[in-house]
This record gives structure tokens, sequence and C-alpha cells, in this order.
């Protein structure tokens, strides 16, 4: 495997700023340099961000946003802008997690322009694609729906930037991840259809993971397919011991040549 595997840690509407020091000093001393072999995002809640940001490089880890405001116009109470958490110290930012999609009515034409500010401020984009709980749409077209319209407008040098997650909502909160089979389908058809429209040596270089409800009991499973590069784990992600757990598994499937 050439691609550096990848893990992301969406913390959601948690952790206090001593909370988030903590847990980067634990989780350093409960990885060691596992950080050398796969990239680790966390992404605090903006309280967090500036704390974090100085922390997690010598940790070995790196900063992400849950969110970003879909137009960089200051008249916008409660949002934040790509600029904002670029100054902050955030390299990547997460767009279209379903949570944020029902609480705000997003659609892909939304998330494009996220996508879009996003990278005019320099941040990359990890772009959130799956099936909605109730959408009766067949996966591929679905995705491939998904796709086009979010990424419409980008260029090769844009997508070699980003990183996918494959996260159907029926999967978050849930008891259990999707089988590995399902689960892999979804990264696998992403690859697919951007090699379709880059080419297959970009679409080698870009990392998609899985996530919904991962645990280290499940994550094993999860990886053993070519296609799935990481994982994306939320309530986890909250815990040293769990996460490190997590990325010990990822960086012992995933092997970089």
């Amino acid at each position: 495997m050439s691609r550096k595997p990848l893990v992301l840690a969406n913390w959601k509407m948690t952790m206090s700023i001593v909370e988030s020091l903590a847990f980067v000093r634990d989780f350093q001393a409960q990885a060691g340099d596992l950080s050398k072999r796969v990239d680790v995002i966390l992404c605090p809640p903006y309280t967090a961000l500036w704390a974090v940001a100085a922390a997690a490089p010598e940790a070995g880890l790196h900063l992400g946003a849950q969110n970003v405001a879909a137009l960089d116009e200051p008249a916008q109470t409660g949002e934040i802008s790509a600029a904002l958490l670029a100054e902050a110290g955030c390299r990547w930012v997460m767009i279209g997690h379903w949570e944020v999609r029902r609480r705000l009515g997003e659609d892909e034409a939304t998330l494009n322009r996220k996508v879009h500010t996003a990278l005019a401020a320099g941040l990359a984009p990890i772009v959130f694609l799956g099936p909605a709980r109730d959408d009766s749409t067949s996966l591929y077209t679905l995705l491939e729906r998904q796709l086009a319209h979010t990424l419409t407008g980008c260029g090769r040098q844009h997508v070699a930037s980003m990183a996918f997650i494959f996260e159907p909502e029926e999967a978050i909160g849930a008891a259990r991840p999707w089988s590995p089979e399902r689960a892999a389908a979804g990264p696998a058809f992403i690859r697919g259809w951007l090699a379709g429209q880059w080419g297959d040596g970009l679409a080698e270089r870009v990392r998609i993971l899985y996530g919904g409800s991962v645990t280290p009991e499940h994550a094993g499973s999860l990886l053993a397919f070519s296609d799935v590069d990481g994982l994306g784990v939320g309530r986890g992600g909250r815990s040293p011991a769990t996460l490190a757990a997590i990325v010990r598994q990822v960086a012992e499937s995933k092997r970089v040549e």
C-alpha cells in the first residue's frame, strides 16, 4: 500500500479545553510513534481549537474543524469562516456530516460552496458521503450524484488535497458499523468514480475512510479491504486508549510500502 493511512476523531459537542489537552497528552503516551505510520486528525469543538493547535504538532497529530460556513461573508452570526479556522491552526475541515446536513437542511450545492470556501482558505476538505437513513436510492446512484454535485468546479489539484469518508447515516450512533462488505462497497465506488474523472494516478493517492460506530472490536474486519484507507471515529475518538487501539490496528493493517 502506498497511501499513508488516516484516522479521523470527531469529538462533536464534547471535550472542554482541559479535557482536550489531557487527551492529547494521554493519547501521545499510549500511541507512541504510531503517528509516524498513521495520520491522525482530531476535530475538537471550536472552543478547543486554539489550545489543541498548540499541542497537536508535538504529539504528531493534525487539527481539523467539524464544519465551516458556506459563504465567506462576515454577517453570519453563529457561523465560522474557513479563514478563521485556518488562523486557529486547522489544516482540515469536515464537510457534509449527516448531523450537520440534517440540522441545517444542507444539499450538495451548499456542500460544494463549503468545499470551495475551504480550498480558498488553504484548508483540505474531508468530504462525507453516504446514504441518508430514509433514502431508497441505490447506493451507487446516490454516491455518483453526491460526488458529481459536491465536487463541481474542482480540479485535479483540489481533489488531490482532499480526503473522503463513507459514512451511512443509519450507522451513526448505532450499536455496530455496517458489515465489512457493505462498508467497503462505498470507498471502492468512490475511488472508481474519482479514477473515471481524474485518472487512476490521482484516485490511487486519495485516502478514503469508513465511518459509523467504529470500535476496536470491528476495526480489523473493516480494514481488510484495500480501498478502506482508515476509519472515522466518533464516540471512541474521545478515549485516548480506544483511539490508540484503533490507530494501532490501522497501522498494522495498512502498512505503507
